[in-house]
């Protein structure tokens, strides 16, 4: 192989190394962002959760309270809807969680992927050069010290 094409090559690698490790940022971020996104929504949930076990407890003892059939048939109504509205709210967030792992797993192998990519092109890389050194190696003229 001629130099020339020698440094055709490695400017070949080097772009594909380049273009591959810029991907490799990219998707890093995305799960940054992603990772962040879950960790958000966890946050959310547990408030919602705190605020509703607080909104729940308040509705249980006005129950406690309650003074006739009636009111306390109302009250257990207020309860039930409260409830049913917590969980949507939760079944939501659990649905959103969900959607982010699904995401987070996809990028995961992406990344993977891109590494084994990377290793791929770097041992490339590297055998091309070393291949150059030996071309330069044969190609410089050897002089024998002899007195």
């Amino acid at each position: 192989m001629g130099y020339a094409l020698f440094a055709q090559r490695k400017v070949v690698l080097d772009g594909q190394l380049n273009a591959l490790q810029l991907q490799q940022t990219q998707r890093s971020n995305e799960q940054y962002n992603l990772a962040t996104q879950t960790l958000s929504l966890n946050q959310q949930m547990a408030s919602m959760q705190a605020s509703q076990s607080t909104e729940l407890a308040d509705k249980y003892e006005e129950l406690a309270q309650a003074n006739g059939e009636e009111a306390r048939a109302q009250i257990n109504a207020e309860i039930k809807a409260m409830e049913e509205d917590f969980k949507a709210e939760l079944d939501e967030i659990n649905r959103e969680i969900y959607q982010v792992s699904v995401k987070e797993n996809t990028v995961e192998m992406q990344v993977k992927r891109l590494d084994t990519m990377v290793s791929a092109v770097e041992k490339q890389l590297e055998a091309v050069e070393k291949a150059e050194e030996s071309a330069i190696d044969r190609a410089t003229p050897k002089f024998s010290s002899q007195s």
